[in-house]
């Protein structure tokens, strides 16, 4: 894909794998979402083994980061975070379940001030003991971390650049992104962590 000639002021993540089915919907739709922001989209190909690839569509702000082997989402985050120009990144995930149209709602809270925004998933498609094992995780994760994130398994994220910077890779930690920004997070950091939390269908 083309190289964008300079940085933009945003960056959006998109990993995906075996999507190919849902490119075109998810392109649609983070252009209407994107519109009058200067931006660019990564798309990171974790290794897929459909026309995910073949099936997005080639612009001078998209670029796509390609796997030879399936590496798992916390990889494929991690590189587009790494290969990503601007000084604010958008996480979202490739298959439709998180709505491009919340990333103006997250961008608002960074403009507030917050260095790391988590979205979170109100009508969850999940089984209750899923549901209640989730809730119990987080409440004990928010009462020794003390990062207070909802929903660490949402994908949805807004961050600066420059905190998450020297965040850790390792399976699942796309989940513990608040913690690992909160510690990595200090004097060069652009103010205080302070997350907040929107809602994502």
């Amino acid at each position: 894909m083309n190289e964008p000639t300079r940085a933009p002021a945003l960056s959006v993540v998109v990993p995906v794998f075996n999507e190919e089915e849902n490119m075109s919907i998810l392109q649609e739709e983070l252009r209407a979402a994107l519109a009058g922001h200067d931006h660019e989209i990564v798309f990171v190909d974790d290794g897929s083994t459909d026309r995910t690839a073949e099936r997005i569509e080639s612009a001078p702000n998209v670029r796509v980061v390609r796997f030879a082997k399936n590496a798992g989402q916390s990889a494929a985050m991690y590189a587009g975070l790494q290969s990503a120009k601007g000084a604010i990144a958008v996480l979202i995930d490739g298959d439709l379940q998180n709505d491009p149209a919340d990333i103006a709602r997250l961008l608002a809270e960074i403009d507030r001030g917050a260095d790391l925004v988590c979205g979170y998933r109100e009508k969850r498609q999940d089984t209750w003991v899923k549901r209640a094992t989730s809730r119990i995780a987080n409440f004990v994760r928010s009462r020794f971390v003390k990062d207070y994130v909802r929903d660490t398994g949402c994908t949805l994220k807004a961050l600066r650049q420059a905190v998450q910077r020297d965040a850790p890779v390792y399976p699942g930690a796309h989940q513990r992104r608040g913690v690992s920004c909160r510690r990595s997070s200090g004097p060069s950091s652009a103010a205080p962590f302070r997350p907040e939390q929107i809602w994502s269908g």
